[in-house]
């Protein structure tokens, strides 16, 4: 384990810091620089075009969004109400759909966001790097409600399958050992951060917490709690989740 200063501290100084102007603060958070020109061109963009409705808005934003972030593959797909936060901070492969009101936050000089082909991010879902670096691998398939926040490391390979309402937290904890300081400024812990191999399906409504990782072609049930490593092809499942059996073992027959 690790002990990290707090990121959120460190941010909110950097975006109120004395002397600054408000459109520089503005800046860093919106397009994660000071460019004028390319907060110019993300204002533009998103301000008129982030509600535009039907196949006209998505066509106008697949032409004038690419040019927003760091770098973006052939066609992009964003739907209505996406927030874009960094955006010289986040990389996008080929064929990206982010659908209604997902959000990437890539925040503080260190954050990245890389999204590979084919990724689908379902709506409402929140995608956020606060000094981390986050990974989705091409032809993952994000449900709709999840998280995915790291303030370290968050790397998901390919073609994994998560679902609706998945909270995979990539942060640590935050220390509370002393009582005269207030939690938010005592920094945290972490362990590492997350991993999630190929080929892995994560049922709805689980928590996946920092330091774990779960191996290639594993399955973990709906509910799941998963706290501990997850060795390749392991399907688990409960709170915390417990290895059951592997994808090469038969279930057991009904009983007749």
């Amino acid at each position: 384990m690790s002990e990290q200063p707090d990121i959120d501290q460190q941010i909110q100084r950097t975006l109120h810091e004395p002397g600054q102007s408000a459109w520089r603060q503005y800046a860093r958070l919106a397009v994660g620089g000071e460019g004028l020109g390319a907060l110019l061109r993300y204002e533009l963009a998103t301000g008129a075009l982030i509600g535009f409705p039907g196949a006209l808005g998505l066509w106008l934003r697949r032409k004038l969004y690419p040019g927003l972030f760091a770098a973006c593959g052939r066609g992009l797909i964003v739907g209505r109400n996406v927030t874009i936060r960094g955006a010289g901070r986040i990389r996008l492969g080929n064929n990206v759909v982010l659908d209604d009101n997902t959000v990437l936050d890539a925040r503080g000089a260190q954050a990245e966001i890389e999204i590979g082909d084919g990724v689908l991010v379902s709506r409402n879902t929140i995608i956020r790097a606060r000094n981390g670096r986050i990974v989705l691998g091409a032809g993952s398939d994000l449900g709709a409600n999840c998280l995915l926040a790291t303030d370290s490391r968050l790397e998901i390979g390919r073609d994994v399958l998560v679902a609706a309402f998945v909270y995979i937290t990539a942060g640590g904890h935050h220390r509370y050992d002393d009582p005269s300081v207030p939690i938010i400024r005592q920094g945290f812990i972490s362990k590492g951060g997350v991993t999630i191999g190929d080929d892995v399906w994560i049922g709805s409504h689980t928590t996946v917490l920092d330091g774990v990782s779960i191996g290639t072609g594993c399955v973990v049930g709906a509910h799941s709690l998963v706290n501990k490593p997850l060795g390749d092809r392991s399907i688990a499942w409960g709170v915390p989740a417990i290895r059951q059996r592997d994808r090469a073992t038969p279930a057991a027959p009904p009983n007749p």
